[in-house]
C-alpha cells in the first residue's frame, strides 16, 4: 500500500451516501477512504471541549489510545482521541471517532468491535483497531453511566 494506490484515494463516505443503513451512519471502516491521510492528519486528534466521558486502554507494550466523548441529549456531539501509537493508531482511533460522531449512545455501541476482514493483514493496524474499539466501548460505558447517574431535575408541580 502506498499513498498513490487509487484504492486508498477515495473520500470518506457520507451518511447520505448510505440510505439503506438503518442508523444512517457511513461505514468508515471500509478501506475505501484515504487511509494515509487519516493516519497522518487525523481529523479527531485532540481533546474536545468539555468531554462527558473518556477512557484509556493500554496494551501490553505500554502504548495507549484514549477516547473522549461529548454527549448531549443522548447523542455524541463531539469526539476526540489521544494516542501514543504512530500512524496506524491515529488512523484506527480517528476512524472509530468518525463512526460514532452524531450517533446515539445505543447506536454507537454497534461501532465495529474488531477489525473488519477487508482490512489489510498489517498486524500493527489490526492491533490498533482493536485497541481503539476497546477504548471507545469503555468511553461509551462511562458516558452511559454518567447519564444514568445524573440527578433528575426537581419537579415543580
Amino acid at each position: 500500500m502506498t499513498p498513490a494506490d487509487p484504492a486508498l484515494r477515495r473520500p470518506l463516505p457520507r451518511p447520505e451516501d448510505h440510505p439503506d443503513r438503518p442508523d444512517g451512519l457511513a461505514d468508515v471502516w471500509r478501506l475505501g477512504h484515504d487511509l494515509w491521510e487519516t493516519a497522518f492528519d487525523p481529523p479527531h486528534l485532540g481533546i474536545p471541549a468539555n468531554p462527558t466521558a473518556s477512557a484509556r486502554v493500554v496494551d501490553h507494550q505500554g502504548r495507549f489510545i484514549e477516547i473522549f466523548l461529548c454527549v448531549a441529549k443522548g447523542r455524541i456531539i463531539d469526539v476526540g482521541f489521544l494516542t501514543s501509537l504512530p500512524g496506524p493508531g491515529m488512523a484506527a482511533a480517528s476512524l472509530w471517532c468518525a463512526a460514532v460522531l452524531g450517533a446515539s449512545l445505543a447506536e454507537a455501541v454497534t461501532a465495529p468491535p474488531k477489525p473488519p476482514p477487508d482490512l489489510p493483514a498489517v498486524h500493527e493496524l489490526r492491533r490498533a483497531v482493536r485497541l481503539a474499539a476497546r477504548a471507545g466501548q469503555a468511553a461509551l460505558v462511562r458516558a452511559a453511566l454518567m447519564r444514568a447517574a445524573r440527578p433528575l431535575a426537581p419537579h415543580n408541580g
